[in-house]
């Protein structure tokens, strides 16, 4: 379908006319990854070839269309362009850069529908809920879009769900499961479960009662870690669409990556990781939702942690189980691997595994931790993110727990924004005492 055929789009229901819309420009960009899926490459090939200026240029003018498009449709499309945005793949550097604008701004809804929210969720009127609110909001992103306010004094930050958003993210998420189910017949994915982990999540996320309790707690866990910082919930102006918090006034952590300043950066990754894996292995606990738009940092590379609508809890018994699999990686021990990732639930199909090849992938992906002083960058993450995923001879023998789902999006979001800061640090220090440290869940 050309792309000015749009008119075509309407007879088809709403749900596929979104995805459909949007899956045209996304082609252009994906193609090569799904390549690269589909065919491993053998000893012989080389590494894909630096992208050409004309190739680059299509890129860009094709990301600068979805940008535009997913901006307008918002919900888990958009979404979906935010995680494209600093995952690690096949886009240009430059393309990548063009979609990095849906972490933090798109089409923003028009304040007289903002007011109405705010009128029927905190009953009155922005005048008399704050003593001023700019109508042009800061960020706005899939879900909701945030205003500068003043309360009582004091700076603070209004997100305001999109009106309507919950029931357009429930009828995408049945479109998902659906295609999920269809595509994972006769794989070892049941794309049924992971369907419904996705779905959980989301719809977790236009909670905004669930996500201010979320906050709180996060504030209360990670003030144990020196330099990090967790916007004050303001309650008397938060609801279950509205939710009001002390504004903060660090800078986006995409400055303090542009900056100079690298032992700055390296505080600011070293807390980033340090928040990861002190709550994912003693706490059983993280936000799930790591793009750089939910960090912001001081000039000295404090960070303060935003969006806590995505939060998984996870069962104990899983915890210990990864930090099992973590010293078995560590440790090269094959046999403990193959017996961690079999109790893990990640072996879809038995017959013609490459173990030996899966524990080599997976000490690529822990090289951070068996290298000093090693220094994050977007090369490593693309590379690990191949090795493990585009490169495997198991990626068709390899299963998904419902529960990795987030977990995956958590380790490569949190390696992009490492590799954006270009951080260097202890790493392996940090990852020893977690793993050493006894499970309290919170």
């Amino acid at each position: 379908m050309a792309d000015d055929d749009d008119a075509s789009l309407d007879a088809l229901p709403g749900g596929l006319r979104r995805m459909w819309s949007t899956a045209r420009l996304t082609s252009r960009l994906g193609a090569k990854a799904a390549g690269r899926m589909l065919f491993r490459r053998t000893a012989t090939d080389t590494e894909p070839a630096t992208a050409t200026e004309t190739e680059t240029a299509a890129a860009v003018a094709a990301a600068t269309q979805l940008v535009a498009k997913m901006g307008q449709l918002k919900g888990l499309v958009m979404k979906a362009g935010q995680i494209a945005s600093y995952m690690p793949g096949s886009l240009p550097p430059a393309a990548q850069q063009v979609m990095a604008q849906l972490q933090a701004q798109s089409a923003p809804m028009a304040f007289p529908r903002i007011a109405d929210v705010l009128r029927a969720e905190l009953g009155a009127a922005p005048g008399e809920l704050f003593e001023s609110i700019d109508a042009q909001p800061f960020a706005a992103a899939s879900i909701g879009q945030v205003h500068r306010a003043v309360y009582r004094g004091r700076a603070v930050a209004v997100k305001v769900q999109y009106p309507g958003i919950e029931d357009l993210i429930r009828s995408d998420l049945k479109m998902v499961g659906v295609i999920a189910r269809l595509s994972s017949v006769g794989s070892p994915i049941d794309g049924g479960a992971l369907a419904s982990e996705l779905r959980d999540r989301l719809v977790e996320e236009c909670d905004y009662v669930r996500e201010a309790a979320s906050q709180r707690t996060f504030a209360t866990l990670l003030a144990a870690i020196p330099g990090s910082h967790v916007p004050a919930v303001v309650a008397e102006r938060s609801s279950r669409r509205v939710l009001t918090t002390e504004l903060s006034a660090a800078r986006p952590l995409a400055e303090l990556a542009a900056g100079t300043d690298q032992a700055a950066r390296d505080r600011a990754g070293v807390i980033v990781f340090r928040s990861c894996f002190d709550l994912l292995w003693r706490r059983c606990i993280y936000n799930a939702d790591p793009h750089p738009g939910n960090y912001l940092a001081s000039a000295g590379g404090d960070v303060t942690f935003l969006d806590f609508g995505c939060v998984r809890r996870f069962e104990p018994s899983l915890i210990a189980s990864w930090k099992l699999l973590a010293r078995s990686i560590l440790a090269n021990d094959r046999a403990a691997f193959a017996t961690q990732l079999d109790a893990l639930g990640f072996i879809g199909k038995a017959k013609g595994f490459d173990f030996d090849y899966q524990l080599a992938a997976m000490r690529e992906l822990y090289r951070p931790l068996l290298e000093p002083a090693f220094r994050f960058d977007a090369a490593f993450v693309a590379r690990s993110f191949g090795t493990l995923m585009f490169d495997n001879p198991n990626k068709f023998r390899l299963a998904m727990p419902p529960a990795w789902l987030f977990l995956n999006r958590l380790q490569w979001g949190l390696y992009a924004v490492l590799a954006q800061l270009g951080a260097t640090g202890p790493w392996r220090r940090i990852i020893d005492d977690a793993l050493d440290a006894p499970l309290d869940p919170a």
